[in-house]
Order: structure tokens, then sequence, then C-alpha cells
């Protein structure tokens, strides 16, 4: 993220250093949680409590907090995500974000006949 083409140096995907030392603003976090709630995201009352709290847990793999934030979210990724103890960070954050896309589909629902899938 903070410079793509260091991996592939054919990316064309610009550098987002900028997200490695902007701080996350976590101040309204439970609000968050609370409007995707009520557009349907199945946040519980719990998950909302517990939104900070949660949330620096998952960035921090030796914080008593940690068991209870997996019980609420069992398939997330837990560590440092951005290398820098020191701060929670919007890298943290959309790294997190994106470790988790797709983890929480249930596939056996999915029914693929009549779908165009060209």
């Amino acid at each position: 993220m903070i410079n793509p083409r260091e991996l592939v140096p054919e990316s064309i995907m610009p550098g987002y250093p900028f997200l490695a030392t902007t701080t996350l603003d976590t101040s309204d976090i439970a609000d968050h949680l609370k409007a995707n709630q009520m557009v349907g995201v199945p946040y519980s009352e719990d998950m909302i409590a517990n939104a900070a709290v949660d949330l620096a847990a998952q960035v921090d793999p030796d914080s008593d907090d940690l068991e209870a934030f997996e019980e609420r979210y069992a398939k997330a990724q837990v560590r440092n995500f951005d290398g820098n103890a020191e701060m929670i960070s919007e890298l943290d954050a959309l790294i997190a974000y994106m470790q988790m896309l797709g983890t929480l589909v249930d596939f056996t629902t999915y029914k693929a006949e009549g779908q165009n899938l060209r």
C-alpha cells in the first residue's frame, strides 16, 4: 500500500504512504456501527457497545481484550497490520478490512445457475 511498485514493478496502483502515518479517528466508531446496523449489517448491540475496545484489540495480539474480540468476530485477523505498534493508523484499518472481504460469505447458499459468468 505504501509503494506497490516495490512488489510489482509493472503496477499502476498509486502508493498510499500517508495511510501509515495518519492516526485512525476512532471517536465515532460505535456510531458507524449503529448506522450500518440500521441498513442491515448484522452488528449486535454487544459489538456496538465494544466497538472501540474491539478496534484496539484487533491490532494488539497481546491485548487483555483479545479473547472477547475473537468471540465477537471469530474470523477476523488479529495483528499489528502496518508494523507500527505506537498508533492505530488508517493503514491498519484498511488492511484489516481488506482481509475480511469475502470471508463472511456463505458460499453454500449461492446458486450460480442462470448467472451470466462471462
